[in-house]
């Protein structure tokens, strides 16, 4: 008995049939000579909205694991009598809490991405791009901890898992020269190469412990944390600017002369400038940029 398809198999098989006619029909009139001049002579300012799905490199994202040789790691918050205490007391340990091990795979959770850009085309087939954009990147894993158990001296010491958590703000220029191919209104292909500058910005690092987040950013410097002490926190900025290289790969769908949108994929290198995480890593956008052309200067 043959098995019977899933539904996951079905919508795949419909979208490959639905993607294999549009392109079809598009390359046959993608060169539509007729046009040539008509499509050459169209220049002016764009502009529009931009909405993607970031797909983070997990390069940097081992800064949040929490391991003694990151700057904000959990030995920190063990380290300080007064939060030990308090987790020992939390915990109903009867001799020693420690640190048992900490996630070897740190990833950033993929985010939507949104943003605004504007372009001069010098003609249907090359522009000039700008596009400012934001993303909230986020980290969760797991570190474990051991405690040793009350009074019964058999017992094994008992792992607990707890949650360390991480927040990053990124804001993103890009600038790129776009070409498309073709002289169709209607679709026309598109590939994009440019400079990326980057803002990284910690937001939150913490390690929660029996219902208590603990900061593993120290924000106290040389001088430790003491319950009502008067010691005045700081604020501490992790992150920098950042540069890179980026090529993409679309399509223009133009529905009239004024609106049009562009689906694609962006393959980005760039550097994260992110403490001792810094460095160059691959980066993934899925978007879709919505288009309105300037209804004073565009010339047709």
């Amino acid at each position: 008995m043959n098995p019977v398809p899933t539904s996951v198999s079905i919508f795949k098989v419909l979208i490959l049939a639905v993607l294999s006619v549009f392109f079809t029909a598009a390359s046959a009139q993608i060169y539509d000579y007729s046009i040539k001049e008509e499509c050459l002579s169209r220049s002016g300012f764009e502009y529009g909205g931009f909405a993607g799905f970031y797909l983070p490199g997990k390069g940097s994202a081992g800064f949040y694991s929490g391991k003694p040789d990151q700057e904000n790691n959990a030995s920190y918050i063990f380290k300080n009598k007064y939060w030990y205490e308090e987790i020992f007391y939390n915990l109903d340990a009867n001799d020693t809490v420690f640190i048992a091990g900490y996630p070897d795979k740190v990833k950033y959770t993929p985010s939507f991405e949104f943003g605004l850009f504007f372009s001069y085309n010098f003609n249907c087939h090359t522009s000039l791009y700008f596009q400012f954009s934001y993303v909230k990147l986020q980290i969760k894993d797991i570190l474990s901890v051991e405690v040793d158990p009350p009074i019964d001296y058999l017992a094994e010491p008992d792992l607990r898992l707890f949650g360390i958590r991480g927040e990053e703000e990124r804001n993103i220029l890009d600038v790129a020269v776009n070409h498309y191919f073709g002289n169709n209104p209607v679709f026309r292909p598109m590939i994009g190469i440019g400079i990326n500058m980057n803002n990284t910005l910690v937001k939150k690092h913490v390690l929660r412990i029996a219902d208590k987040d603990y900061n593993l950013v120290n924000i106290y410097g040389n001088r430790p944390y003491i319950p009502g002490g008067t010691q005045q926190g700081y604020d501490i900025r992790q992150g920098g600017i950042g540069f890179g290289v980026f090529a993409t790969v679309g399509a223009r769908l133009e529905f009239s002369k004024l609106v049009a949108i562009e689906p694609g994929f962006t393959f980005y290198y760039k550097q994260i400038n992110l403490e001792s995480a810094k460095g160059f890593y691959p980066q993934y956008n899925l978007f879709v940029r919505l288009c309105f052309r300037d209804l004073i200067s565009f010339n047709d």
